[in-house]
């Protein structure tokens, strides 16, 4: 199995995913994928990961809201910062469910930059332990 990331991406496959002990971070990923992906082979990305991590919703406001936690985490892409005022045109009712998700991505320590791939074999709620995420 090769780990080696492409950019936001890496080549590690859905049968490599589902083979990792079921409380892994690796099969967590994989089942992820599994359920909300529409490619019949998708290639895991960070933002699945910070997906699988953060939350279990699978919806654009809690898409949106994963963003505010990575900005209150530190992430300040581009990208983040786009999602967010997008998510605030087409969601300003959620304006305090996306606040909350902020401060509690300011309360975990800093996740965003560190390389998840490495850390597929973990177990899931030991790296959510490890690094406050809830």
């Amino acid at each position: 199995m090769k780990l080696k990331e492409k950019g936001q991406k890496t080549t590690v496959t859905m049968n490599e995913l589902i083979s990792y002990p079921k409380d892994s971070l690796g099969f967590h990923l994989g089942n992820y994928l599994f359920s909300n992906s529409t490619e019949p082979n998708p290639v895991p990305e960070k933002e699945d990961i910070y997906r699988t991590l953060i939350t279990n919703e699978n919806s654009e406001r809690e898409h949106i809201a994963v963003h505010y936690y990575l900005f209150g985490n530190g992430n300040l892409q581009l990208q983040t910062l786009l999602v967010m005022v997008t998510g605030l045109v087409f969601y300003p009712l959620s304006l305090s469910y996306f606040y909350s998700r902020y401060r509690k991505g300011k309360k975990a320590l800093r996740f965003h930059d560190v390389n998840h791939f490495k850390m597929l074999h973990l177990p899931l709620e030991r790296i959510k332990d490890t690094f406050l995420i809830r």
